[in-house]
């Protein structure tokens, strides 16, 4: 009987091998030593589907380049680096609404110091995303307009455990909050423009908090099925965070979706 029933689960499972993510580069409006241009690369692989469940693999990884005020030439950050590393159980409650359960080992290295890992964190996360409803019945040819669409985004709610060295490091986060979302506001055959926000709280062991805000303008080509090249402006309005401090930054880039 066992046999059977698990002959029936694996019959019912595939590895697609399906991936999202992006390319992008953007260059600081307010350059200094530490900021001129940034490279950021990330990406999810979808490794086991059953059902409606499945399990999905991640990497996103940010270097930095910065402009020495005494010398012009473009300075990259050796010793600077932002890698994310995720694993994550996720439920299709619908083609729309997913629910999420993953963890994050995340981490800001310094390479070639004595000390490496400068600040490191591991955490559990839940929490749902939603993809972006069907276009409101415009005409075909003609300028859809505020908005097109449903947003898509996704919330979750973090906790940072277990606690020792060997997970955490540089920080006494306990609890955190993550909102993203994509707004299209107006379509035109292939072309999109939109805003995008995104929001992280942290609260630490003393109950203190920090936050960061990012606010995103774009316009968007579809270059096929899923493929979108993008060129956007992004502000950080509000960040107290401790780790890669943004407050005030306003930045224009590129970017590669798929």
């Amino acid at each position: 009987m066992t046999s059977i029933i698990l002959a029936l689960l694996i019959g019912s499972c595939e590895f697609p091998m399906d991936a999202t993510g992006s390319l992008s580069g953007y260059s600081f409006f307010q350059q200094d030593e530490a900021h001129f241009v940034y490279g950021r690369i990330h990406n999810t692989t979808r490794i086991l589907r059953c059902g409606r469940f499945s399990t999905l693999v991640g990497m996103d990884f940010t270097t930095y380049m910065g402009k020495n005020l005494n010398n012009p030439e473009m300075k990259f950050n050796i010793y600077g680096g932002h890698w994310n590393l995720s694993l994550e159980l996720q439920w299709a409650f619908s083609e729309m609404l997913l629910a999420r359960l993953y963890t994050d080992h995340e981490c800001f290295h310094n390479i070639d110091m004595p000390d490496t890992s400068s600040e490191y964190m591991n955490n559990v996360k839940l929490g749902v995303a939603w993809e972006e409803g069907p276009a409101w019945a415009p005409v075909d040819g003609a300028v859809a307009l505020l908005p097109v669409r449903w947003p898509s985004g996704w919330f979750s709610v973090g906790t940072y455990l277990p606690k020792g060295a060997s997970f955490q490091k540089g920080h006494d986060f306990r609890w955190s909050y993550h909102l993203g979302l994509d707004v299209p506001l107006a379509e035109w055959r292939s072309l999109r423009a939109g805003s995008r926000y995104d929001w992280d709280v942290f609260f630490t062991e003393s109950r203190d908090g920090s936050s960061r805000h990012r606010l995103e303008v774009y316009t968007g080509y579809r270059a096929g099925e899923r493929s979108w090249f993008e060129l956007f402006y992004a502000a950080w309005p509000r960040d107290t965070q401790p780790f890669r401090r943004l407050n005030g930054r306003t930045c224009w880039g590129i970017r590669f979706t798929w």
